[in-house]
């Protein structure tokens, strides 16, 4: 009786060890995560592998009756180095080892997978296993290669717009160190302005003064001259013309006439309708007087 209490005891315990495996192969197989048992030999035979290792296009026999080895699969350009690294764990007395590599599928795709495998020794320290986790991680690679390619478009871009403002800020302490001053207009009546360069404070205004609204280009030409100036710009337009050049008398701030020579590039959009003047004004009062 004895006897036999013991054995359904033992028949219990078993019992119980099968139903905790059946859980845990249920979990494994129903995650991305392969697991192997592999010996510390050459090429790596398994001692055990989990059945989803259908999804890199194998079976689980394949692996267990020796038909390929799991060394078999890794990629040529990887596998010394995946060899190496794992010979420097087991011998420095690591426990574990973990990389990065990329394995020929069934099919022979490549995907990429992360190992992390634990190094089990027996009592003298003699490596006697490699229990391995192998995830794919394909899709994270793919993944990281696309937020890498993104952060290296951004880096180049903010270069660009670096390089782009040095140049623009250069080009604006030379015009701004010079007498031309640079308009952009926009098309319309008196010319509304866009932009127009720090130098046009000679004339006593601020680009605040025209870039706000508060001035219109327009209003600041002579009177006397501002229908003649219109009626050619409109007419050069009109035939088509991509450039418009006159001399013309302007106020200052302060009321004073001062004598410019404008040089205009008239932009059109892509049915041709004009869009902008982009205009240079350099101041010729002294030259005026002098002839």
């Amino acid at each position: 009786m004895g006897f036999n209490h013991i054995a359904e005891s033992d028949k219990m315990i078993l019992d119980e060890a099968l139903e905790r495996q059946r859980i845990l192969e249920t979990v494994i197989n129903n995650s991305p995560i392969m697991a192997f048992l592999w010996t510390p030999e050459k090429d790596w035979p398994a001692r055990y592998v989990s059945e989803n290792v259908t999804q890199l296009g194998y079976s689980a026999e394949d692996f267990l009756t020796g038909r390929i080895m799991y060394a078999n699969i890794v990629h040529s350009d990887d596998i010394d180095r995946v060899r190496k690294e794992l010979d420097r764990c087991c011998e420095i007395g690591k426990d574990d080892f973990i990389d990065r590599y990329r394995v020929l599928t069934g099919s022979g795709d490549i995907r990429w997978v992360e190992e992390k495998t634990f190094i089990q020794r027996d009592e003298k320290g003699n490596v006697v296993n490699l229990q391995g986790i192998v995830r794919d991680i394909t899709s994270e690679k793919k993944n990281e290669k696309a937020l890498r390619d993104a952060l290296e478009s951004q880096k180049a871009l903010m270069e660009k717009q670096k390089a782009l403002l040095e140049r623009q800020r250069a080009l604006e302490t030379v015009i701004n160190n010079s007498s031309m001053v640079v308009f952009l207009w926009k098309a319309e009546k008196y010319w509304p302005t866009l932009y127009v360069s720090e130098n046009v404070r000679q004339f006593g205004y601020a680009p605040e003064d025209f870039i706000s609204g508060r001035v219109l280009y327009g209003k600041i030409i002579h009177p006397e001259d501002l229908l003649l100036v219109e009626l050619e710009l409109e007419e050069n337009c009109e035939e088509g013309g991509k450039e418009f050049s006159r001399q013309y008398r302007i106020l200052t701030q302060a009321g004073e006439v001062h004598w410019v020579k404008e040089k205009t590039f008239i932009q059109r959009n892509q049915e041709g309708q004009v869009t902008n003047f982009q205009g240079i004004i350099e101041d010729i009062t002294e030259k005026i007087k002098k002839d």
